[in-house]
């Protein structure tokens, strides 16, 4: 088969963020790509089908990478529409429970700040630059069509905005929905197991609100984070500096410990952090619009690599395969990484007879080691909280002792600090934070 070889048509489910990296690892690889949408496509405003697309998101350094891998000169044009580039050392406040904040000195690992929303915007308009990609906001009812015994995926079946129910064949599905509800709905309707599920309950609830912050006022940073004492306290609190000048002021709670609906309630929040940085940006600022509330029951991930056997042309992508507690902002990074690793599959498979043979199994491997590490970083400090629901490893408290000591050293040490940011940035794999020269280096920082 030519390494040329491309398929006719692929159909992306979902276009947030994770559909839209897909449509993007796919351009090169089939002749058109069809990406669908419940919501209309419709200029950098909130959408209906993202309830938290009103909080503060971050693409965090290593999915900043893997987007500008997918989309070329992705970072320049998120500049160029109001985002603002953070120097992950530099330009956040970053406020440890029990341990002096993370040191403010450049270490050259970038962020872009924006909404949600206008990061969208824009990756939709870098997106709908391939002519080969068509984006279809407004259906309802998306289904996923195969072969009666599931051995492959062959079309979509959707309602356009018409109300007529519309078919789109295709070699090759994507379900970058938000609950891969599509995905979980074909294997039920051809007699298809659903695959193993780990979850963990986190019950975790959001407020959020806008604040004009005169420039007199303006802190040094563009974003800060104030973590938590745990287990004793849950609230947190975080301020991101967004593309019109606007702070978002996120507050995080948990349990019964619901996340204030009314200004006093929200300025009494955050006077009870444990530090005054969301409460001074607060008090320096007038709030813009209405408090946002959100909460997030548990995050869950589906072992789909583990099924026995699997729909020739079915790929899960982000939330669909793994939904992240979103306090912790991996959901989009890792999005983007798996799309990557679509793309490296698809070139990988172009040279065999059968392109699309066993391209999902491929896929679905390879995809572990992308969220193996964010899974870990999200539910460690998520299982120390006893209303946690979920299985805890023999050794949380060793990894809980471990975390702290490494936390401090980070404090200490430049080359130290840097090498844990690159982690908590997905830029580099939490393996290396293990190694004998690392573990030796915390413990002579810690003595």
């Amino acid at each position: 088969m030519s390494k040329k070889w491309k398929g006719r048509q692929a159909v992306v489910i979902g276009a947030g963020v994770s559909g839209l990296v897909a449509a993007s690892a796919l351009a090169d690889h089939f002749e058109r790509i069809v990406v669908l949408e419940r919501d209309e496509l419709e200029g950098a405003a909130p959408r209906a089908g993202v309830p938290q697309g009103k909080h503060p998101h971050v693409l965090l350094a290593g999915g900043l990478i893997a987007v500008n891998e997918l989309l070329p000169g992705f970072t320049r044009s998120a500049v160029q529409s109001g985002g603002h580039t953070v120097d992950a050392g530099m330009d956040a406040q970053v406020e440890l429970p029990g341990l002096p904040a993370l040191p403010r000195n450049p270490l050259g690992i970038h962020l872009v700040a924006m909404s949600r929303p206008r990061m969208e915007f824009v990756m939709r308009t870098r997106l709908e630059e391939r002519r080969n990609v068509s984006l279809a906001g407004g259906g309802r009812q998306i289904a996923i069509l195969g072969e009666p015994d599931g051995g492959a995926v062959t079309a979509v079946s959707y309602e356009n905005r018409d109300g007529e129910r519309q078919m789109l064949s295709a070699e090759l599905i994507v379900d970058a929905t938000g609950r891969g509800t599509p995905t979980i709905e074909f294997l039920k309707s051809v007699g298809l197991p659903e695959p193993e599920e780990t979850v963990i309950g986190v019950d975790v609830n959001y407020a959020t609100a806008l604040y004009d912050v005169p420039a007199a006022a303006l802190p040094d940073f563009t974003t800060s984070i104030t973590l938590a004492e745990a287990p004793e306290k849950s609230r947190c609190g975080c301020t991101v500096l967004r593309e019109d000048g606007l702070w978002f002021v996120l507050l995080v709670s948990r349990g019964a410990d619901k996340s204030p609906a009314d200004e006093d309630a929200f300025v009494a929040f955050s006077q009870d952090l444990r530090t005054k940085t969301t409460y001074d940006l607060i008090k320096s600022g007038k709030r813009r619009g209405e408090i946002a509330r959100y909460s997030f029951v548990e995050s869950r991930r589906r072992h789909f690599n583990r099924m026995p056997a699997f729909p020739r042309g079915l790929i899960p992508l982000g939330d669909s395969v793994c939904r992240l507690n979103p306090v912790y902002g991996h959901g989009m990074t890792v999005a983007a990484k798996e799309a990557v690793v679509l793309r490296d599959v698809l070139a990988a498979h172009a040279v065999h007879d059968d392109p699309l043979a066993g391209i999902g199994r491929d896929y679905l491997q390879r995809i572990e080691s992308v969220i193996d590490d964010p899974w870990t970083m999200s539910s460690i400090p998520d299982l120390i909280y006893p209303g946690t629901r979920g299985q805890r490893p023999e050794n949380l408290q060793q990894m809980l002792e471990y975390q702290f000591a490494l936390s401090n050293a980070a404090t200490r040490d430049p080359a130290l600090h840097k090498l844990y940011v690159e982690t908590l940035q997905l830029i580099k794999p939490a393996s290396v934070l293990n190694s004998p020269e690392v573990m030796e280096k915390v413990k002579a920082l810690n003595a």
